[in-house]
């Protein structure tokens, strides 16, 4: 039989599935930082001064922004916000503020699978882990090419095109020439003597919540990964089970079986825990990233800069693709979780004696509670609800093509008033 590039090599922890991107290191941003505590060998997060640098970074910025967006509501003056880029900015501040809000819960749940990882290459061999590792290096390599080839072009295409087009120094720099737009004090972002350095305060900025995206999207990955082949696991084992044997040797068989009944249930606690961490990010970043992509889509249709169409190309197409994945992977969560009740289904457990036949009864029962990803029961995220989203989408942007300022926002205060009564 042909050996598996994996199988050939050292026994991989659960480390390798956690560790940061090379960009996270570089610009020293990683939330977690995972070591072993000496005494009783359990992960831990060394990374204790990267949330106060972000929280700092994120308070200066949207103070800034919303100093800005009150003095163009009461004040009356213009506004340097740009939407596209603001929009995506709080997508991933959202993901930032909800890995420091749930960094014990991920520490805990990182224990739980690492207690759960096979020892030997036997567990491996037979829990199919080569296949769960050649999974995470792929979809490693792939957002090592989003964060290293990508981002680059994106943080370095506004001072390329500032250096090459702008006119004169006594020309005020305009919104779309800078990296993240916005307002800052003493008009410094207009000012094209302080260009460069509100750049570097921008790319600062822009690091950081790249940093926090990837450690999210990571982290969800990584935990999504071995728990789907937990699952499959489990489906293996229970169509293994032959119901005859409890005819020959009652007390072997319940035994054997109790353990794994006992490891379907820690399985399912865990993929619950794991919805607990994300689902509020779900929700909110959902939200934000339908919004985001109307107003995208609305500002790329009524522009005539180039620039401006590729800021909102590359913004769109960041949050399209991850939102994406974020469903596909709820729907493989969920397929996986449906294989259980799917394997007892077409087990001959009339063949098995009057005990195992009241306890397959039960065990059906309880297999039938899917595990899936939400949003406190308000969303499901899966390809369901991603059609659903980009459905209603295009349909609010064919309304703002076409409706009025008035128009729009009676539309609103019915949207609204139909919300709150559902």
């Amino acid at each position: 039989m042909k050996k598996t590039k994996f199988q050939q090599t050292k026994l991989v922890p659960i480390e390798e599935y956690l560790r940061p991107q090379y960009i996270n290191e570089l610009i020293r941003c990683v939330p977690f930082q995972w070591k072993r505590n000496p005494v009783d060998h359990r992960l831990e997060n060394a990374s204790r001064r990267t949330f106060l640098v972000i929280a700092f970074l994120n308070v200066c910025y949207y103070s800034f922004n919303i100093l800005d967006i009150l003095g163009r509501l009461f004040l009356g003056r213009p506004t340097s916000q740009n939407p596209p880029i603001f929009s995506t900015t709080v997508y991933f501040s959202v993901r930032a503020l909800w890995l420091y809000l749930k960094r014990r819960e991920i520490v805990d749940l990182a224990n739980e699978l690492d207690r759960e990882w096979p020892k030997d290459f036997a567990g491996v061999v037979e829990m199919q882990m080569d296949q769960s590792y050649e999974l995470f290096r792929q979809r490693f390599a792939f957002m090592s090419f989003m964060v290293h080839v990508v981002q680059p072009f994106y943080c370095f295409f506004p001072l390329f095109y500032y250096l090459l087009t702008h006119k004169s120094a006594d020309v005020p720099v305009e919104a779309y020439e800078t990296l993240l737009g916005g307002w800052l004090p003493f008009g410094l972002r207009q000012n094209p003597k302080y260009y460069f350095a509100v750049w570097c305060f921008d790319l600062t900025l822009t690091c950081c919540g790249l940093g926090c995206f990837v450690a999210f999207d990571s982290l969800f990955n990584a935990f999504h990964n071995l728990l789907v082949t937990h699952l499959n696991y489990l489906a293996t084992k229970f169509a293994a089970i032959d119901p005859v044997e409890s005819m020959a040797n009652e007390e072997q068989f319940f035994a054997d079986l109790k353990v794994w009944v006992q490891k379907q249930q820690i399985i399912n606690d865990l993929c619950r825990r794991y919805n607990d961490i994300f689902k509020g990010a779900f929700l909110v970043g959902n939200f934000i990233c339908a919004g985001s992509i109307c107003i995208m889509l609305f500002i790329m249709t009524e522009a005539s800069d180039f620039i401006v169409i590729i800021q909102n190309v590359q913004s769109l197409f960041v949050l399209i693709v991850f939102t994406f994945e974020i469903c596909l992977r709820g729907s493989q969560l969920q397929e996986a979780s449906d294989q259980l009740p799917k394997t007892l289904y077409n087990q001959l457990w009339y063949n098995g004696n009057p005990r195992y036949r009241k306890f397959f009864l039960l065990w059906l029962q309880y297999s039938q509670r899917t595990q899936k990803l939400g949003g406190y029961g308000l969303i499901e995220v899966n390809m369901v609800h991603f059609t659903d989203v980009s459905s209603l989408q295009m349909k609010i942007y064919c309304l703002l093509n076409n409706f009025t300022d008035l128009q729009i926002m009676q539309l609103s205060y019915r949207l609204f008033t139909f919300l709150k009564s559902h």
